[in-house]
């Protein structure tokens, strides 16, 4: 009888533990095949980023921080690179579906049939400008005659704005006393006295020059001439067959700048805690400034929104300077604002 109560109750345990293992099995299934569905629903995108991390990106980084992007269904991965072009071209082969990219650059890879398309714009002032040691008086693009005037190179968004400031005054580069490739190298060209003037993003490298050794002027391309600056691309074939996720990037980067725009503080915040991991903070103070600078080329009163008479201008000044032989035969196919939030 003891026997028989023993096998029964062995049984019972053991018809509990597979009924357990059973119950476990089934919840793992469960949670497997949920996470599978939320993978399903959820896009990857890698969002090229044509610079080092910095407070300049704040927008990107506040969407993907507050869940902008996921709002969109958007697994977003940033990648921050120095070379504009290798992202274009990749963009353009949709090995890469977006990136911030320059305005000129867009056209020019257009002109070789490379088909990217600008869909937001994100800097609504051209972010290049003329700086200068204040004790030089020069504060107008006529003052550039005859100077020695640094750039980083031929090439770039640096480069078209210089020529967009030298067609406002009716200059050519030979105006100039001497055009000098200097690379990335203002402050020091600057400081030690080897240019009179420089082509600088006006964001940080005047606030350095001033910081290391000299007030300066700074001559605003804005000031002169509409161009297009760094905006949202991706390409015809994302916008043909993932339009939905065209119209959810655009809508998760506006927001970003709208947050960024609102409350600075918070934003700097979440770059330096999170993104610009690297910053030492007695940087702090300089890169909150430099945010602040980033924030007046970004505001616009229809926030994301370019115009045709600017991208007009920036081909026009492509054309004058030699990188683009001809007008594009379609200049509309260049951007579409088709996506932007109503």
């Amino acid at each position: 009888m003891q026997t028989q109560r023993v096998r029964k109750r062995t049984r019972i345990i053991a018809v509990t533990v597979i009924v357990v293992l059973v119950a476990v099995v089934l919840a793992a299934a469960f949670l497997l095949t949920e996470t599978a569905n939320d993978d399903a629903d959820t896009t990857p995108v890698t969002l090229f980023l044509s610079f080092v991390p910095s407070v300049q990106f704040a927008p990107a980084y506040v969407a993907a921080e507050r869940g902008y992007f996921a709002d969109e269904g958007i697994d977003i991965t940033f990648e921050q690179s120095l070379n504009e072009a290798d992202g274009v071209e990749r963009i353009a082969n949709n090995d890469l579906q977006f990136g911030i990219i320059s305005g000129e650059q867009v056209l020019l890879a257009r002109a070789r049939q490379r088909p990217i398309v600008y869909v937001y714009e994100w800097y609504h002032n051209f972010p290049v400008g003329i700086v200068s040691p204040a004790d030089l008086d020069i504060t107008k693009p006529e003052d550039l005659t005859g100077r020695v005037v640094g750039v980083p190179g031929t090439y770039g968004a640096s480069y078209i704005g210089l020529r967009a400031l030298l067609a406002a005054a009716d200059l050519r580069e030979s105006d100039l006393g001497e055009l000098r490739s200097i690379g990335f190298a203002a402050a020091e060209n600057i400081c030690e006295e080897q240019v009179e003037a420089a082509v600088v993003y006006i964001a940080n490298e005047p606030l350095t020059i001033e910081r290391q050794c000299t007030p300066v002027n700074l001559i605003r391309v804005s000031d002169y001439a509409t161009l297009v600056s760094n905006g949202l691309v991706t390409n015809e074939q994302t916008i043909r067959n993932k339009t939905d996720l065209v119209r959810g990037m655009v809508r998760a980067l506006q927001r970003g700048v709208e947050d960024v725009l609102a409350d600075p503080d918070a934003a700097f915040d979440i770059s330096v805690q999170n993104y610009v991991t690297d910053l030492p903070e007695d940087q702090y103070d300089t890169q909150r400034q430099v945010l602040s600078n980033s924030i007046e080329l970004w505001r616009s009163d229809d926030l994301g929104r370019t115009t045709p008479s600017a991208w007009e201008d920036t081909q026009d000044i492509l054309i004058a300077a030699g990188l683009m032989n001809e007008p594009l035969d379609d200049l509309a196919a260049c951007y579409t604002m088709d996506f932007l939030p109503e």
